[in-house]
Order: structure tokens, then C-alpha cells, then sequence
């Protein structure tokens, strides 16, 4: 569902209320470096059960990063920020918030959990659908039958797979916060983030400080039903975009017809490219019109790769393959960016068995996506086994905790009614809609904007936000038209 979290690095400061003890998080830790940084953070790993209900058989280890407060004498509660995917580790964001440049942890602690099933607490990686011998095999479908059952069989071996749901993952936070002693806690969600904030908030509300929900999902989510209309959406509002930009109308005057040309040929007959690789050899790549559309919605969830899209297209259409082929690896790679057993297993058990057959078409139809997404994550997880959600968890969330939500009007996957339909539930809530945003901010200008927003929050929660008008500036780039 989303990249990690991209922060610009200066900003103004606030100090914060709510001081707590601060020599009790690190008694459990060590210090520990993080790449691309000099400085020392601290690290470790809580054992936990698998099962937590029962409390037999296996354990797993939960790591851990802790990035302290710059400022200890006047540190508030820590932030706990919480990744999208779902199957991100969010200690893959330790080298951005140990920064000392960067404004969040001046008065905050940041801890980062990598939860069960992500990073290096007992990650569900899967080697068939992750791992792409070459070029081709990139442009393969999303979950291919035998990859999907190569990859159950593979971890099955290593781990219960019913056992990796959202609030069996809040439990493991309340058990971290706990062994870290902190009493009061900042929640950052980003995309799934946001429903693992919502879901910790409803069960352990006297733990939570304050919740900040960037790009949230609703709890009903039945995820992917909904891509095929979101991304349309998204793209639709490219296309008038670009007609508005004297610039890109100028270049690509024809779009909406060259992309559905694109279309309507690749759906009756797959694309064949002569491709010419970096070392001058010519391989020929076959390419679906599914693999092709998949890319284009994945361009759509950052500004910067939006403005990329008109060119691309463009470009395709008139028989260039090379803008397209080339962001994509051309030699053998793994991508462990999402770990896909854990997707699967969330996916799997919270969302696609509330999905009815009856729905699919309604959602889907007239859109570039198509049933696609749909089928191929339910043909997955008629493959994969399902855990058990508690009786409440699809109900939204009701509270009185403070709670800030950030959207993108030009989200294609969490758009501005989800955020809308999130706070019209939360009695103290606070949404910002950031006009030029994605589901992330990669590429506006005036970046400092969100941050600004994010930490006057989080430094009085009950307090009034102020003029946020800023988001006004936070501007994209410009088309890319060569």
C-alpha cells in the first residue's frame, strides 16, 4: 500500500508537555548504529509469544530501535511510529529519524517496532514471490498460484500463520511500551500504520497521548476492492491536471486517447518489446497490459513519479519502451521492501474475506485497473491460511483522544473519504487536506509544511492547530514532457 515515510529535515521547534522518566526506556537496550549516520541509537529485541492467547510453543523476538530525545531535560512522551504496507519494517526509517537534523526527535524519543513478521522479527519474506531472476520475470503477475503456495509451504515451517493479524500486533506494542516503561505514548501512523494507530487507540486508550493518522485507512478497508476506482480517480485528475498545464497540454495533447489505445490493445494481446539492455544486447520482453497498469498505480502514490506519468505514457504509445522498461532492474534482484507473508496474512484475514462476489463489478468497472488486484489477491489467499479478528475490529474506531489526520486529495489509494470518514468518528480530531498531495508528500515543495503542522500537534494535542494555510505551498513539480 505505501513507501516509507520522507521527511524534510529543518523546521521549527516546539517543546512539549507530559515529561516523563527517561532513564527507563534503555535499560533493556544497547547502543547500536544505523547506516548513514554517525550517530548512536539504542537497540534490542523483546521475546514474545507467537501465540498470544495461548502461550505455548513458539516465541519470536520483536527488535526494536529507540532514537532518544535530543533534549531530555524537556522530552515529552516518545513517538512510536508505526509503517505502512503492511509488511514495511520500520527500521528502515531509523537513519532518517536519528538525524540529529531532524525535528522529531529533539524532544521526542522515537522507537521503531519492527512488528511481527517484518524486519528482523521473524520476517515473512517470501523467496518465490519476492526474488525476480531477471528482466521478464518482473512483468510476472502479481501472486502466481505456485509462487503463492511455495511461499506458504516456506513459512509454515517458521511461523503460525493465523498469528499475524493487526491486533495480535497491537498486543506486541502494548507488551514493548511496557518493557520500555513508558507510561504515555505518541502514535505516528503512515497508511497501514494508521489502522494498526486506530486499532492500539481502541484497545489500550490510557496508554495514548495523542494519534497523527497520515493517509489513513479505514477499518473496513476490505482491501485492494477499492484501488481500481481510488486510482482512477487519481489518474483522471493527472490527466485534467496536465490539460490545465500549458506545458504538458502542449506536449501531450492526446493523452486520455493514447492511454486507453494502450489499453484496449493490451487487453486483447499482450505487448511485445525489442528492448536493448545496458550492455547492447537485444532481449524481447513480453509485457500484459495488467503488469503495465500495476506500474502506473504505483506512480501515482508520490507527487514527484505522478508528473512522470503523462511523459510515460506518452511515450509508450508511440512505441518508445524505454522510459517504461526503465524502472524496472534489469539483472536478477530481491525486493525486500513489503515482506508479502505478512501482507498476505493480514490481507488475508481482515480484508478480503468481507469482500463479496457481488461487489466486484460494481467497484471495478470502467476503470484501468479492472478486477484485476481483486482476483489475484483472493485467488492468493484461497491459498492461505486465516487468523482471527476480534468481534469489533471492522467497526470504526469511537474516541476522545486527540487525534490529527493528514490527506492528499490525489491519493490513489487512501483518499480524502476515508479521512473524512475517520474523523466524522472521533470526537476530537483534527484533518488537514493537503491539496497537491499523493499518499505521500515526495516531491511538493514547501515540505516543511507537514512537519510544522505534525509537531504543533503533537506539542499541545488539545490546543487548536492554528493557520495551516501552508499546505497551499506545498506545490508538485513540474510535468516531465522529455
Amino acid at each position: 500500500m505505501t513507501r516509507p515515510l520522507f521527511l524534510l529535515s529543518f523546521l521549527f521547534f516546539f517543546c512539549c508537555r507530559n515529561k516523563q522518566d527517561q532513564s527507563l526506556p534503555y535499560q533493556h537496550l544497547q547502543y547500536c548504529r544505523v547506516e548513514e549516520t554517525n550517530d548512536s541509537v539504542y537497540c534490542g529485541s523483546l521475546t514474545v509469544w507467537e501465540n498470544r492467547t495461548t502461550k505455548v510453543g513458539r516465541k519470536i523476538n520483536l527488535n526494536v530501535t529507540v532514537i532518544p530525545a535530543l533534549q531530555k531535560d524537556s522530552a515529552g512522551a516518545a513517538i512510536f511510529y508505526l509503517e505502512g504496507g503492511p509488511g514495511v519494517a520500520a527500521s528502515k526509517n531509523a537513519s532518517f529519524f536519528a538525524d540529529k537534523e531532524i525535528p522529531y526527535r529533539k524532544y521526542h524519543d522515537i522507537v521503531l517496532i519492527d512488528i511481527r513478521g517484518t524486519g528482523k522479527s521473524n520476517p515473512l519474506n517470501c523467496n518465490s514471490l519476492q526474488y525476480s531472476a531477471g528482466l521478464q520475470e518482473q512483468f510476472d503477475e502479481m501472486y502466481p498460484v505456485q509462487a503463492v503456495k511455495e511461499c506458504y509451504d516456506s513459512l509454515s515451517k517458521i511461523a503460525d500463520l493465523t498469528q499475524y493479524t493487526t491486533s495480535i500486533i497491537a498486543e506486541d506494542m502494548d507488551e514493548v511500551r511496557k518493557w520500555l516503561g513508558y507510561k504515555k505514548i505518541h502514535l505516528f501512523g503512515l497508511s497501514y500504520g494508521t489502522k494498526l494507530a486506530q486499532e492500539y487507540m481502541r484497545r489500550f486508550p490510557d496508554a495514548v497521548e495523542s494519534v497523527v493518522l497520515f493517509s489513513p485507512v479505514i477499518m473496513n478497508s476490505k482491501m485492494p476492492l477499492p484501488f481500481a476506482r481510488f486510482a482512477q480517480n487519481a489518474l483522471d485528475s493527472l490527466f485534467a491536471d496536465c490539460v490545465k498545464d500549458s506545458v504538458c497540454n502542449y506536449s501531450f495533447p492526446n493523452l486520455s486517447y493514447e492511454f486507453n489505445f494502450l489499453k484496449e490493445k493490451g487487453r486483447r494481446v499482450p505487448f511485445e518489446v525489442d528492448h536493448i539492455m545496458s550492455d547492447g544486447t537485444t532481449k524481447k520482453i513480453t509485457i500484459s497490459w495488467d503488469a503495465f497498469q500495476t506500474k502506473i498505480r504505483t506512480l501515482l502514490y508520490l507527487p514527484f513519479t505522478q508528473r512522470t506519468v503523462p511523459y510515460i505514457i506518452h511515450e509508450t504509445y508511440n512505441g518508445n519502451w524505454k522510459p517504461f522498461i526503465g524502472l524496472y532492474k534489469e539483472k536478477e534482484s530481491f525486493s525486500d521492501f513489503i515482506a508479502e507473508g505478512l501482507y498476505l496474512c493480514i490481507t488475508c484475514s481482515e480484508d478480503i474475506p468481507f469482500i463479496k462476489d457481488e461487489e466486484i463489478t460494481p467497484a471495478t468497472a470502467n476503470t484501468f485497473m479492472n478486477t484485476y488486484r481483486v482476483d489475484q489477491q483472493k485467488g492468493a489467499c484461497s491459498l492461505w491460511s486465516k487468523g482471527t479478528i476480534p468481534t469489533d475490529y471492522l467497526e470504526p474506531v469511537n474516541s476522545t483522544i486527540p487525534v490529527l489526520i493528514l490527506s492528499g486529495t490525489l491519493d490513489p489509494v487512501t483518499p480524502t473519504i476515508w479521512a473524512k470518514e475517520i474523523a466524522s468518528k472521533l470526537a476530537n480530531s483534527k484533518l488537514v487536506i493537503i491539496p497537491a498531495m499523493a499518499h505521500a508528500f515526495d516531491g511538493l515543495s514547501n515540505e516543511s509544511c507537514f512537519d510544522d503542522i505534525v509537531l504543533a500537534f503533537i506539542a499541545n494535542p488539545s490546543d487548536s492547530l492554528g493557520n495551516t494555510d501552508c499546505v497551499y505551498q506545498m506545490k508538485p513539480p513540474s510535468f516531465k514532457v522529455k
